[in-house]
């Protein structure tokens, strides 16, 4: 079972470059860039920015891809399901590292926050979030894995019809809503 997490920026970009890539750690064969090469990441991914003008606020995001100490998993595995999962973030350049100093195998996957294809920055909604934690799943079955039960989906809005007499006196709210499908 993979749990993935977006974790909290804590320092700048090179401060986490050089903290997941840190020989106590791992090793160079476990290193790889998505779209970049993981020894000039760090320039290329300030290079994106100065050509988009996108210096500002966020400048990356860090993902944790962590496997369970009971897969039957090696370093070079886990490593190949870290590069698949930064390949997810499309047009995104990616660092992935896999760690081997802990007793579960973990990959750290540093994504530059600008596109380098369309100069957009990357959001991640709590329903995009999803999509990547659902992405590792399918990998995990392809690669005969645990997989996390799925929660029930936080974006199915289920409720009784009190809460739509709520939003329909609402004021933004143009019409109440077909109440024939509501659940009684």
């Amino acid at each position: 079972m993979a749990n993935v997490k977006f974790i909290a920026v804590s320092r700048g970009l090179r401060g986490i470059v050089d903290y997941v890539t840190n020989r106590e750690k791992t090793v160079e064969q476990l290193i790889s860039g998505v779209n970049c090469v993981a020894r000039t990441a760090v320039p290329e991914f300030e290079a994106v920015k100065k050509q988009f003008r996108k210096t500002e606020g966020r400048g990356y995001y860090h993902i944790v891809q962590a496997f369970a100490s009971d897969d039957p998993l090696d370093f070079t595995t886990a490593h190949e399901l870290g590069v698949k999962l930064a390949e997810h973030f499309e047009g995104y350049q990616c660092i992935v590292v896999t760690h081997m100093n802990t007793a579960h195998i973990h990959n750290h996957i540093i994504v530059n926050s600008v596109n380098f294809e369309t100069g957009m920055k990357f959001h991640q909604s709590a329903r995009e979030m999803q999509q990547v934690k659902d992405y590792c799943s399918q990998l995990c079955r392809e690669y005969g894995l645990s997989v996390t039960e799925s929660k029930a989906d936080p974006f199915v809005f289920r409720c009784g019809r009190n809460i739509w007499w709520i939003i329909s006196k609402m004021p933004w709210s143009r019409a109440a809503p077909d109440r024939s499908s509501l659940p009684t």
